[in-house]
């Protein structure tokens, strides 16, 4: 099974998005940047594959209490994308951090490799390194992060900017690891879906 995991809670009160020039968004983009383009890949029309589950989280911002319940309904041989925020540094699009498994990182490396990323094998996030990912390796081995890129502060406390395009990026990955997860899941020795 393919897991794509989004945390839809946020740490906010209230809530405010502006599209500023160039293609920028500035405003509470924990985590409705990420649920975006979960939604964009979904509502695409390319995912109508029946290996594919989509977890819309909640308590990822008090004490992963979404991530935990989903955890116990998953099976070692499950592959989990976790979709959020980063704070790391980056030119490109998006970031995948924290995709400890050699094969995988090599497979999103080539299935990816017409879109703009950085992976890493763990996380360089200067603002937050604990996130659903740290819950789902508990019992899954081919976990990632998979980051919108946030400049301009700290996520968790207030307005950030970040780029449209990367969340388009996102959703791209997304769309791209589900429709190739058969080869997936032969590049890391998983059972066929």
């Amino acid at each position: 099974m393919f897991v794509i995991s989004c945390h839809a809670d946020t740490g906010f009160r209230s809530h405010k998005l502006e599209r500023l020039p160039n293609g920028l968004l500035r405003g509470h983009l924990d985590n409705f940047s990420g649920v975006y383009a979960v939604m964009k890949a979904y509502f695409s029309g390319r995912m109508h594959q029946n290996y594919l589950r989509i977890e819309l989280t909640y308590g990822e911002e008090v004490d992963m209490a979404g991530a935990k319940q989903v955890l116990e309904t998953l099976a070692p041989e499950d592959v989990v994308a976790v979709v959020d925020v980063t704070g790391t540094p980056t030119d490109r699009d998006f970031v995948i951090e924290k995709c400890r498994n050699d094969a995988l990182r090599g497979f999103l490396r080539e299935a990816l490799g017409s879109l703009s990323f950085d992976i890493y094998a763990e996380c360089p996030d200067p603002i937050s390194t604990y996130d659903e990912v740290d819950v789902y390796s508990q019992r899954c081995k081919n976990v990632f992060f998979l980051g919108v890129p946030v400049a301009g502060g700290d996520y968790n406390a207030g307005p950030v900017a970040c780029r449209e395009r990367s969340i388009d990026a996102v959703s791209e990955a997304i769309c791209i690891i589900a429709e190739r997860f058969p080869e997936l899941c032969r590049a890391c020795g998983l059972p066929q879906p």
